[in-house]
């Protein structure tokens, strides 16, 4: 007698081999276009909220009597710069209709906190300078501790700034991320886990 003839499920996961480096399913095509092209919408909402928060801090936060006001204006630019900075480089194209890259079967060894902690850093260098540039004269008034605290304000934004769009992320990274869910979820069972022993 025959063994019975089985098919797979029907909602079956895609296998990858280890040669699979193009877009194979639908939705995985679809992705890939969609991370294929630089996220104009969303880098360019940055820039113009930076432009935004300069015109603020410049023509009404920078003359307030309140000290306290004062001190919102380098935080406006902070976060505006940090997330054009960032975001921006988020924005850049992730994908490729003839190589979308995946994590490999045995896991990934790559890492997306060491860049997002170096543009969050040079944001927040970078910040403080990009308030004074556009900030004219400071003046004479305005007590050391406002000063410093100008400085402290717009940094700390700019680094916050910085880290916003892994929260909110642009379509491009969006897309990236859910190619390599698929990819891993592709596997048989889902997700490997391997270790090895020297002795």
């Amino acid at each position: 007698m025959d063994p019975p003839i089985t098919t797979p499920p029907e909602n079956a996961p895609y296998v990858y081999a280890a040669t699979d480096i193009r877009p194979r399913q639908a939705r995985e095509i679809e992705l890939c276009a969609e991370a294929s092209e630089f996220d104009w919408k969303y880098t360019g909402a940055f820039a113009a909220g930076s432009v935004v928060a300069v015109w603020a801090n410049i023509s009404q936060l920078k003359h307030s009597p309140v000290p306290g006001i004062r001190l919102i204006g380098p935080g406006l630019v902070g976060f505006g710069w940090g997330g054009l900075l960032s975001g921006g480089y988020l924005s850049l194209p992730k994908c490729d209709p003839t190589w979308a890259w995946g994590p490999p079967p045995e896991g990934d060894r790559r890492q997306t906190w060491p860049v997002a902690l170096a543009i969050a850093s040079i944001s927040a260098l970078t910040a403080p300078a990009i308030d004074w540039i556009f900030l004219g004269p400071v003046r004479l008034g305005w007590a050391v501790s406002e000063r410093s605290g100008r400085v402290i304000t717009a940094s700390l934004a700019g680094f916050a700034g910085a880290l916003f769009p892994y929260l909110v992320p642009p379509k491009t990274w969006r897309a990236k991320k859910e190619i390599e869910r698929m990819r891993v979820e592709g596997l048989p069972g889902g997700a490997m886990a391997s270790y090895t022993l020297r002795f």
